[in-house]
């Protein structure tokens, strides 16, 4: 097996939305590379990860097993780019923010000294 962190991300994104075109907008690709990628992924499966049915992207059981250890790879390698920029003495992470539509307005402020 051969397959790429790239190719992982793609499928998860069309696991995610059901859909290639969704998935290559998120991943700012162009639809026929997602789909390249989906495929090339795919091509090492003996048994199928998605099915096309009225042109519409349908997962099937296998491809939500693979889905989820896919997951917990990416999971992994994003631990190891933390844990390699922690050791560096560079602290980072992700950071989720929600907030009033107002907040729009108020939350570059604050955040720009964090940049």
């Amino acid at each position: 097996m051969n397959y790429t962190l790239h190719q992982l991300q793609v499928f998860l994104k069309v696991v995610e939305h059901k859909s290639v075109t969704k998935a290559s907008d998120e991943l700012f690709m162009t639809q026929p590379a997602a789909s390249i990628q989906l495929k090339k992924f795919q091509e090492q499966f003996d048994i199928p990860l998605t099915e096309i049915v009225n042109r519409r992207v349908h997962v099937t059981e296998f491809g939500y097993e693979i889905a989820s250890i896919a997951k917990r790879i990416l999971d992994e390698v994003g631990e190891m780019q933390y844990t390699s920029q922690a050791f560096k003495g560079l602290v980072s992470g992700k950071l989720k923010i929600s907030s009033a539509s107002t907040g729009k307005y108020l939350i570059p402020y604050y955040l720009s000294g964090y940049l």
